[in-house]
């Protein structure tokens, strides 16, 4: 499958709302509550990338293959502070049928040089605690677990933080 890693744009807004809902439910389904995902706020999700493509403290790519898009990702100032970190990968997310393909790494060595590139030397990403697929792969990506939050009944809103360094490779 070809695809194509580009910065979004406005005209995205829709469709980034549309894929949002798409890797929520493969990824979230039996995490978070199933009218949370089954009544999902489109409008609310398009509003919210369209201010993060007009922001200008972070960076906002999507993956496309074809005329779809298949993932996206985020890269700059955290959308939640957290400790003195200063940059933040977030919203790394691809479909199933891309998943396991190296597009993933291919995202993350992005977002890492991006953060490189503003000779930032640390940065740190979350995840849902429960999301144990993120998990392995933050981890197969160098991350040291650094922040786990209590376990809730709630569980859309327990975090893992994990610490990236920047290094010279």
């Amino acid at each position: 499958m070809e695809y194509q890693i580009r910065l979004a744009s406005a005209a995205d807004t829709v469709d980034l709302a549309v894929l949002k809902q798409r890797v929520w439910a493969e990824t979230y389904r039996g995490i978070y509550s199933d009218s949370d995902l089954d009544q999902f706020a489109y409008d609310k999700a398009e509003q919210a990338f369209g201010k993060a493509v007009e922001s200008g403290t972070a960076s906002l790519y999507v993956v496309e293959s074809g005329e779809r898009l298949v993932g996206y990702m985020q890269v700059g100032v955290p959308r939640r502070p957290f400790r003195d970190y200063e940059q933040e990968i977030s919203l790394l997310y691809l479909t199933k049928d891309f998943q396991k393909r190296g597009i993933g790494r291919e995202l993350f060595e992005l977002g890492y040089q991006e953060i490189k590139g503003k000779g930032v030397l640390q940065f740190f990403i979350s995840c849902n605690k429960y999301n144990e697929n993120a998990r392995r792969f933050y981890e197969k990506m160098g991350g040291a677990l650094i922040w786990e939050d209590p376990d809730s009944p709630e569980k859309r809103d327990v975090q893992a933080k994990y610490h990236f360094e920047i290094t010279e490779k």
